[in-house]
């Protein structure tokens, strides 16, 4: 029998035309397959997976702020107040308590689509990883939606006590061996404050700048609530009438010569020498005219010292 050589030329040219076309129409089915069961199961797992991610998004926040506020006690640096320190551990501590194990989020997967450009060899990966998908969504068991915990609460009290903590830190630092441009800046916020100087070597009255266990700075400024007029000189400057006319910041190098300094003003309590008020924070000396009461005084302190750490931001 004689062979149409034309039909069979023909014929020979389209089999690979055909065959490809075959591949496509079985990764079309199988694309439609698979994404057919894609939408149901991304369904079924919604409100399960949208809890177990709330939860899990809630408990990374309160872990990372836990974490934050421990780098800043790895620190090692000491507060103003300790008490801040305490603050901040103890909520910690309650913080890591109300912490639970993280939920299990169900794999999700994305539909698939297939391009007349694709080559046979992703057409056929494309048909294998349909299979091996369907196969592994029919094998999820889909629980209850999980509970999903409020830490909004603890999670405000701990970032509160990390930032009180940080704050009482950059205060002590504030008031360790200031500036007298610093010290004067901020004695300008105090409203009966009418007139302040840095002394110099030229004027220092008690010749102690910047000497062996003396101050680094110290700064005499007037007190509006004191008369002037009857501070020895008449007419005298800052530094001439001294603490007497309001007060002074005795600035020193480190604690221990704070310290010691503020223990010599303490021989004079009591006497006909004594100078007024006198405290020691960081390492600094704040001074009070003797000119006013016990309680002027201790409120003077107060607002100086107030003026001295507040934390600007």
């Amino acid at each position: 029998m004689k062979m149409n050589y034309r039909k069979v030329c023909i014929a020979l040219l389209l089999m690979p035309l055909l065959g490809c076309t075959s591949i496509q129409e079985k990764a079309q089915k199988a694309a439609e397959e698979y994404n057919t069961r894609q939408q149901t199961y991304m369904e079924t797992i919604a409100d399960y997976n949208a809890s177990a991610k709330e939860l899990n998004a809630g408990i990374q926040e309160l872990n990372d702020e836990i974490n934050a506020s421990q780098a800043s006690i790895n620190k090692d640096e000491d507060p103003f107040d300790p008490e801040t320190l305490v603050t901040l551990k103890s909520v910690m501590t309650e913080a890591q308590q109300k912490l639970v194990a993280e939920a299990e989020v169900l794999p999700e997967y994305e539909s698939v689509t297939v391009n007349e450009s694709d080559s046979e060899e992703s057409l056929k990966a494309l048909i294998e990883k349909t299979k091996e998908d369907i196969k592994a969504m029919d094998a999820v068991t889909v629980p209850e939606p999980v509970e999903v915990i409020d830490y909004s609460d603890i999670l405000a009290s701990l970032k509160e006590a990390h930032q009180a903590y940080d704050d009482s830190i950059l205060s002590l630092k504030q008031i360790t061996a200031p500036s007298d441009e610093f010290v004067m800046d901020r004695l300008k916020r105090i409203e009966n404050i009418t007139a302040m100087g840095a002394v110099t070597e030229d004027n220092d009255p008690n010749g102690k700048l910047n000497k062996a266990g003396g101050y680094i700075g110290t700064i005499y400024f007037r007190d509006a609530n004191i008369d002037q007029s009857e501070m020895y000189p008449p007419n005298g400057t800052v530094f001439e009438v001294g603490t007497d006319g309001g007060g002074s910041i005795e600035i020193y190098p480190n604690v221990e010569d704070a310290e010691s300094r503020n223990a010599y003003l303490a021989t004079f309590d009591g006497s006909i020498f004594d100078s007024g008020a006198h405290h020691v924070y960081g390492t600094i000396i704040i001074r009070i005219s003797d000119s006013l009461t016990a309680s002027k005084q201790n409120e003077m302190t107060e607002k100086v010292l107030n003026a001295l750490i507040e934390i600007d931001r």
